[in-house]
């Protein structure tokens, strides 16, 4: 497409200011109608002289997959293949759900020569996106026309949850299970090996053949158990669909739990599971050991989006005892303010307890406690408060309801579910509870 520059317009609306004098003065049409030929000559040559489609070419490249709720860079590569330095106009599409700065651009590509656009991109959501395609525009050499097109760099993009940032939600999960051994009394039942006897040391930890072959008293060092199960259940539906002041869900902080704890139980030797659900079954990955399990996993969390359904609890744990038959440690991510739905999950993981260890990470709703706790102008504001505190009492009793069936329950902001389930998940290793 060849359009005409402002420079263009400019000469031209001075050409029919002067055509105004052709109606007072006859003898002057012809030579400006000749300046008006001559201008439209002008622009197209300028036009036939711009870069044009052909004389351009660019590459797109981008990690893939992205990290929802972080910065990632795409860089634009342009080669020219004119024989004089081009000004250039660069438009990228990046998809429209990203925080996006600096895909418009305007630079001067050298003659045959090229040019790096950098520019940073923060997806707001996890999933399948698309990049459109590069927009660019050519001026001539005089400043008369340019020259739009688009080179097809369409191009699909995943967005995972943030694996970069997983160490940076809580120091307790790059320790790895030795460090909540290390920081309370409790020790696994595995041995880890052989060491001097230190002050304080329990005279039933002395390994009495050890130290007469050194003649020195020896300790054994124990640590947690490996090869074990930890199985993520995750859900999907209404409960954790609530979005929070930062734009983020509260299936998005329960995403990145999930994949924190996936992570502290791949550096303590156990495999690790994911069963979502909502209405239906979301996603399944079999149970894996070490880190290249995390790359399933993220895979299978990058799509999951909170839907307003109601989750289907009975089938879904149901699923999980018909695949893990020997005890596993079963971690919920949910919430318990819908007092129907609670009944259901509290019945539930009070019976999966009696086979496996369960632990319920319950995603606390901001909204609601600042509207149980809000101080009513009208009586409509009253009548909200009213049943927000009803909602929050009928939590707190199936809270209680679970621990009581040996349930262990943590209940904490939607920011704060990755920190409560790795150190349940540490605090149960320490304690050999497995």
């Amino acid at each position: 497409m060849v359009l005409p520059t402002p420079r263009a317009a400019g000469l031209a609306g001075a050409g029919a200011l002067l055509a105004l004098a052709g109606v007072a003065w006859p003898l002057v049409r012809l030579p400006l109608a000749a300046l008006d030929a001559l201008l439209l000559a002008a622009v197209a040559w300028d036009a036939l002289r711009a870069p044009g489609p052909g004389s351009i070419s660019a590459r797109r490249t981008f990690a893939d997959p992205m990290s929802a709720f972080a910065s990632n860079r795409v860089s634009l590569d342009l080669s020219s293949r004119a024989g004089r330095p081009s000004g250039v106009a660069v438009a990228d599409a990046p998809p429209a759900s990203f925080d996006a700065g600096g895909h418009r651009v305007r630079l001067v590509l050298p003659a045959s020569g090229s040019a790096r656009i950098v520019y940073p991109v923060v997806p707001r959501a996890r999933g399948d996106f698309a990049f459109g395609d590069l927009h660019l525009r050519a001026a001539g050499p005089w400043g008369l026309a340019v020259r739009q097109w688009r080179l097809p760099l369409a191009a699909a993009v995943r967005v995972y949850p943030d694996l970069r940032g997983l160490g940076r939600l809580a120091g307790a999960r790059e320790a790895g299970p030795g460090a909540a051994r290390r920081g309370g009394s409790f020790e696994g039942r595995e041995f880890e090996g052989l060491r001097p006897h230190l002050p304080g040391d329990d005279l039933r930890r002395v390994d009495w053949k050890a130290t007469a072959r050194r003649g020195a008293p020896v300790v054994r060092e124990m640590g947690p158990e490996r090869s074990q199960t930890v199985w993520l259940v995750l859900d999907c539906g209404r409960p954790l669909s609530g979005r929070l002041a930062n734009g983020r869900t509260r299936l998005d902080g329960a995403v990145d739990a999930c994949l924190a704890l996936a992570r502290a139980a791949a550096r303590g030797g156990d495999r690790v599971g994911l069963l979502a659900f909502g209405a239906g079954l979301r996603a399944i990955v079999p149970p894996g050991r070490g880190s290249a399990q995390l790359g399933p996993l993220a895979a299978a969390l990058h799509g999951l989006d909170p839907r307003p359904e109601d989750p289907d609890v009975a089938t879904a744990i149901d699923l999980l005892e018909s695949r893990q038959r020997r005890r596993a440690l079963v971690v919920l991510f949910t919430d318990l303010s819908d007092p129907e739905g609670g009944e259901e999950l509290v019945s539930r993981a009070a019976r999966l307890s009696r086979r496996h260890l369960v632990l319920v990470v319950a995603a606390a709703d901001p909204a609601l406690a600042a509207a149980a706790s809000a101080r009513p102008a009208d009586a409509e504001a009253a009548y909200a408060r009213l049943a927000a505190e009803r909602i929050l009492a009928e939590r707190e009793v199936a809270l209680s309801r679970l621990r009581t069936a040996g349930v262990t329950v943590e209940s904490v902001a939607a920011d704060r579910l990755a920190t409560a389930a790795v150190t349940g998940y540490l605090a149960a290793k320490a304690l050999g509870r497995l």
